[in-house]
């Protein structure tokens, strides 16, 4: 199994008001992230095109014997300090909860190293990857986030670690074998401490650069706007 922590629990006013419930297309930017991730459960649901025909008889081998399909094996939590409908549309409520998500609100602004526990909290025995996503991170798709998805449930490598052209990025899928170092992190210290100390052991999954952005500053927010209005008439033109 794996677990997927998307992380919306910090200051997030760096524009002067909370970024995460910024309007982003049909909903806000974290309803947005949230909405995506679903969208890649589901994707996985069913074995894409390009797969092998092996995976899709151990899929149907999998579905016949009782055990958990990829789509079953995945959980959702969001740690944040709103409820969610104060982020998310009643139809992606509506998703959430059909999916198991588990949302799990703070009282207060609490470091990054505190979101991770919180994010590690409860962690089933049968759950060997967690990821850890940024509430703000508008870029993620469902589609290559469905791709690290099968290959953390299908290899569970150490780390698994999402890289474009412009470097490094969220979510990385830790094994649970590092948990503890995880939960020993302090501060606004986060899982690339303990990601770092283990180069040698990355497992990479390449996405596109885009995949990678978030919104940090009213200049970012507004140039992905117009990015997302562009590749959408683009979309509608072609």
């Amino acid at each position: 199994m794996v677990r997927l922590v998307v992380m919306a629990a910090g200051q997030a006013t760096r524009m002067g008001r909370d970024k995460l419930a910024l309007p982003y297309i049909h909903t806000t930017v974290l309803g947005h992230v949230t909405q995506t991730v679903l969208e890649g459960i589901r994707l996985i649901q069913k074995p894409s095109q390009k797969a092998s025909q092996k995976l899709s008889q151990e899929l149907s081998q999998e579905s016949s014997a009782g055990i958990k399909t990829p789509s079953e094996s995945i959980q959702i939590r969001v740690v944040t300090r709103r409820p969610p409908e104060e982020y998310l549309t009643e139809e992606i409520q509506r998703s959430f909860r059909e999916a198991g998500g588990n949302w799990l609100q703070v009282p207060e602004v609490i470091p990054l190293s505190e979101t991770l526990r919180l994010g590690l909290r409860d962690l089933e025995e049968t759950t060997q990857m967690v990821g850890f996503l940024p509430g703000d991170q508008v870029g993620v798709t469902s589609q290559e986030l469905a791709l690290c998805f099968e290959q953390a449930l299908r290899v569970a490598p150490d780390f698994l670690v999402p890289i474009s052209d412009a470097g490094v990025g969220s979510p990385v899928f830790f094994h649970r074998r590092y948990v503890s170092e995880l939960s020993e992190l302090q501060g606004e210290e986060g899982g690339r401490k303990v990601l770092y100390r283990y180069p040698e052991r990355w497992t990479r999954c390449r996405v596109r650069e885009t995949f990678l952005q978030d919104v940090d500053t009213p200049e970012e927010y507004q140039a992905w706007l117009e990015y997302c209005q562009r590749r959408d008439q683009t979309t509608i033109q072609t």
